[in-house]
Order: C-alpha cells, then structure tokens, then sequence
C-alpha cells in the first residue's frame, strides 16, 4: 500500500505543475488551541517545546474577519497542533461566528475521544462543512498503539454517532471523514478500514505518513526524489494560537515566523515576508528558502486522497 517511488515522482510532479503565486492563501490553519488529549506515535506533540495555549476570540475574531473580506471561499481549518474538541463550547462560538461571516469552507480535523452526544449535536448545529477524523487502524490493538491516549470503543462510538445524527437530521453536512496515514505499521489494515468505514456512511482519507520536520521517523520518505516547490508552504498559511504566522502547516514548534496578526494582517504578511520564501521555492532556489525546508522531507506527504465507495 505504501506509494512506490515512481508513483509518487507522477503525483508529485502534477502537483508542482498546478503551484503559482498566490495573492491570498488557498488555505489558512488557525491553531485554537495547542493542547491535545493524545500523544500518538506519528506526532511531534508529545516533544514539542512550544509553550501551549489558546486563541483568544478578539484574535480569532480579527483572523475570521480578514478572510471574510478577502476570500469567504478560503478553506480554513479549526486546527493546526492540537486538538480543538478541549475547547468545548467555545469552538461551537468559533464555527457559528465563522459561517455567519460567510465562510464556505470550514474544517474541522480531530481525533474524536472528546466526541460526545453534546458535542456532535453542536458540532453539527455550527454550521461545519467537513469534520475529518484520524484513526490510523482498523483494530483496537493497532490503534491504541499507534494513538496513544485513545480508546478504541470510545473513538468509534462516537464517530458513528456524529454519522448516525447528522442522517437522522437528514442534512449534508458536515462531510464526515476518516483518516488513515499509512505506516508500516499499519498498512496491512487498510482495505478493511475502508471497507468497514464506508459501511458506516463516512468518507475515507489517506495519505502518508510524513516526519512533522524530522520529529518522527518516517521511511516512506525518500531522499533520493527530486525535489519540487512544497505545496504547504505555497498554498497554506499556519498561524498559530498567539497570531505568529509560519512557514507552513508542519512548522509546528514556530521556527520560522514571519510575521504576527495582532499588529498586521494576513495579506500584508502573505505578499510581503512569506511571499519571499514562496518564491525561492518556486523557482527552485534551494539554497535560499527557509533553513526549516532545506532538509525537511515532508513536501512528499502532500496529496491525500479520498474515496467514496
């Protein structure tokens, strides 16, 4: 299952032919919260260094607004290094304010244990557009090794509760998602996670497994590949919860920021300091882009893939 080197060489070049110079960020993370309930083994969270903290809503108000002037079809999601669910009622706050802006494209991704009835019904009260889930097994015995801090039962009652709800309501949304990122681990699993989570009414996602920035190991990575621009770094803007924006969505430890929200605007930061480091990317200047991405490996991760049936 794990993508062959000339397979991926095809996707990856597919991918670098479609990157341009944005004027606006295709897509923008907003960290709502660094804290997590898990420590799984295919995330730098449980090492990292950064102090941890939440948004406060006059920033995540700011952001939301900025974005709602720009662009409402920008995607946005609810996460970047934690997992939003600790938030509670907050994040219902969060979603609504976002979607009464206008926005068409709100994500949510999380790993579900905190996923009760409540939550689900407000879940799907806010107006969320996709909820993806990270599951990584098909057993409870791949998944709790891999998703430290998890318990199987629980993940998958409350996942098929959110499914179950959301029909009985007899609404489209949101799009509810599994993911799986492939492992070594756990590659022999994969037909029949798909299998059992289309049974329940979900999407599947896939992709592979990437390093965080070399906090993980992660073999499905090769070296040898020639490299293209990293369409994260192209295409996302990350902003963490105290309003820095980095380099990208895997930068999560900050190393590289180029600007903060509280006293500039996404825009401003995106065609001016960011954009610099874009376009060394996209012209291939390997010696000029930020020190983070000249050993990083992770630019090989980018291409989920999701199935229906």
């Amino acid at each position: 299952m794990i993508i062959s080197k000339d397979e991926k060489h095809k996707k990856l070049k597919e991918i670098a032919g479609s990157l341009t110079d944005l004027a606006f960020p295709h897509q923008i993370i907003i960290e709502t919260t660094a804290f997590c309930n898990m420590k799984c083994t295919m995330c730098g969270h449980a090492t990292m260094k950064r102090k941890k903290g939440n948004m406060a809503m006059p920033l995540y108000k700011k952001i939301i607004d900025e974005i709602a002037d720009v662009n409402k079809d920008t995607e946005v999601w609810m996460t970047f290094y934690g997992d939003a669910l600790i938030l509670g009622y907050k994040l219902y706050y969060m979603i609504e304010y976002a979607k009464k802006k206008g926005l068409t494209n709100v994500v949510l991704n999380s790993n579900a244990m905190l996923l009760d009835e409540d939550a689900a019904y407000w879940l799907i009260e806010s107006g969320l557009d996709r909820f993806i889930v990270s599951i990584d097994a098909n057993t409870k015995e791949t998944y709790e090794k891999l998703r430290i801090g998890g318990i199987y039962e629980v993940m998958d009652k409350n996942v098929k509760n959110i499914i179950n709800l959301r029909n009985r309501l007899k609404l489209q949304k949101p799009k509810i998602e599994v993911q799986f990122s492939i492992m070594e681990e756990n590659e022999h699993e994969f037909e029949q996670f798909k299998e059992y989570w289309l049974k329940q009414g979900a999407l599947v996602k896939y992709r592979e497994k990437l390093t965080w920035t070399g906090s993980v190991e992660a073999n499905n990575l090769d070296p040898s590949i020639t490299r293209i621009p990293c369409p994260w770094g192209i295409k996302t803007c990350a902003i963490h919860y105290n309003g820095d924006i980095v380099i990208c969505a895997v930068d999560y430890e900050g190393r590289e920021v180029f600007g903060n929200i509280n006293n500039d605007s996404i825009q401003n930061i995106w065609q001016s300091t960011h954009r610099d480091a874009r376009l060394n990317h996209l012209n291939g200047n390997w010696d000029k882009i930020p020190h983070l991405c000249m050993n990083c490996l992770d630019w090989q991760a980018v291409g989920a893939k999701t199935v229906d049936h």
